[in-house]
């Protein structure tokens, strides 16, 4: 008996010794996020349980409800359930930002003593609104240019610097070898995104230094000219093409050179898919000096107003962001981080040789503007791009047009 009560009095001193840690453990801090759903959505629900500072759950939803969830859970109550954590389209920042949604950063950036210099400038400006900072970028796409350097090679031709040169190219293309430049020329959004980007990369904008609309610009005037010349030396069917059939084009040797969605690069390097593994090459999409800006796209991190926890939330989407949990995203599933110095990293380079490309028109980047009625010019233009790219319509012409059809519209806000 004397030894049995040895043996209780030995597990309860035990027990009251890791009473504390376990405690501890119940009390480790649990995060919600919300991010739109797919692959890399996957990828991060394993890689979240690395995560020092808190249990994350990511509730992934598709892209269709994922907008509405956020802002339901942006109006309720604490500890009902709302999110901690969102991943924001960054069209969506200025709403959210507006309505009250999202926690300013900038303190917590001090505190925790995070370089948001690490990330590519354009990016970084469109997660600052009214001069605070709402988020830290991550995952971004951009138009750039694909082309098989076999080709080029013996056809003696040099990578183009400029726009100018870039329709030399294609025109060389199309009357001698009878194929030309992949470009995305069907009526739709991708249209009006090589537009936008041959605008900005030209030093212009779709409004003018007060805000009023400016469609006849020089840049935009150059750019819409551009676009219409490489839709004529365009690959025969090019004007029913969207991102992937142009992507397609350059990898299958229809197109020795397009214009594609960096998302769509890795493709290039597939045995399965391309024909061009061993000979593909990238080069940035140029304006009319050679300058390059692209029309940034790319997702946003952020801390919801009502979060149940700001500081883990914080340390969460700095780790999320951090060039250590970047690197191992990009080299699993390709995604294209915001931080500059990953495209010098050996072993990404390697495994993305576009991601020098992309990050260098990232860095010099402009985003379409979170107004209200801007959707209401994005779908006039993509109507006059396609009028350009299929008949034989002036682009001032049709940029005059616009202008005049969208006088009464107030895109101040």
């Amino acid at each position: 008996m004397k030894r049995m009560g040895i043996a209780i009095l030995a597990l309860v001193a035990l027990a009251l010794l890791f009473a504390p840690a376990a405690a501890a453990q119940d009390k480790k801090v649990n995060l919600l996020v919300s991010r739109w759903a797919g692959p890399h959505a996957d990828f991060q629900k394993q890689m979240v349980k690395e995560f020092p500072d808190a249990a994350v759950r990511i509730d992934d939803i598709d892209y269709g409800s994922l907008k509405q969830k956020q802002m339901t859970s942006f109006q309720a109550a604490k500890g009902t359930g709302n999110y901690d954590v969102v991943w924001v389209n960054i069209q969506w920042m200025k709403e959210y930002v507006d309505a009250g949604y999202l926690l300013p950063i900038d303190d917590l950036l001090k505190k925790y003593k995070v370089d948001t210099k690490i990330y590519a400038k354009g990016m970084m400006q469109g997660a600052v609104i009214d001069g605070k900072t709402y988020g830290l970028p991550t995952f971004a796409q951009c138009l750039i240019l694909a082309y098989d350097s076999a080709a080029f090679d013996a056809a003696k031709l040099k990578v183009p610097r400029t726009a100018d040169d870039l329709v030399a190219v294609a025109k060389y293309f199309k009357e001698t070898k009878g194929s030309g430049i992949a470009i995305p020329a069907k009526q739709g959004g991708a249209a009006a995104t090589l537009y936008s980007q041959l605008l900005f990369s030209s030093g212009g904008f779709y409004f003018d230094k007060k805000g009023k609309l400016d469609l006849l610009s020089e840049p935009s005037v150059y750019a819409a000219t551009i676009y219409d010349q490489l839709a004529r030396y365009s690959v025969r069917g090019a004007t029913a093409w969207h991102h992937d059939e142009t992507a397609e084009a350059v990898r299958t040797k229809t197109a020795p050179i397009g214009i594609i969605m960096s998302g769509l690069a890795n493709q290039n390097h597939d045995p399965e898919k391309s024909l061009i593994v061993d000979t593909v090459k990238y080069a940035t999409l140029n304006g009319k000096t050679g300058d390059t800006a692209a029309n940034n796209a790319y997702w946003v991190w952020a801390i919801a107003k009502n979060t149940n926890d700001v500081d883990a939330s914080f340390k969460f989407i700095s780790w999320m962001t951090s060039p250590a949990i970047e690197k191992k995203q990009t080299l699993a599933n390709k995604q294209i981080s915001a931080i500059t110095s990953l495209s010098e990293d050996p072993e990404v380079q390697k495994a993305m040789p576009y991601l020098s490309v992309v990050m260098k028109e990232l860095a010099n980047g402009k985003m379409d503007p979170a107004l209200k009625n801007f959707q209401t010019l994005k779908n006039a233009l993509i109507v006059g791009l396609s009028e350009i790219a299929t008949t034989d319509a002036k682009p001032e012409d049709v940029l005059k047009k616009i202008q005049a059809d969208l006088a009464a519209t107030d895109f101040s806000k």
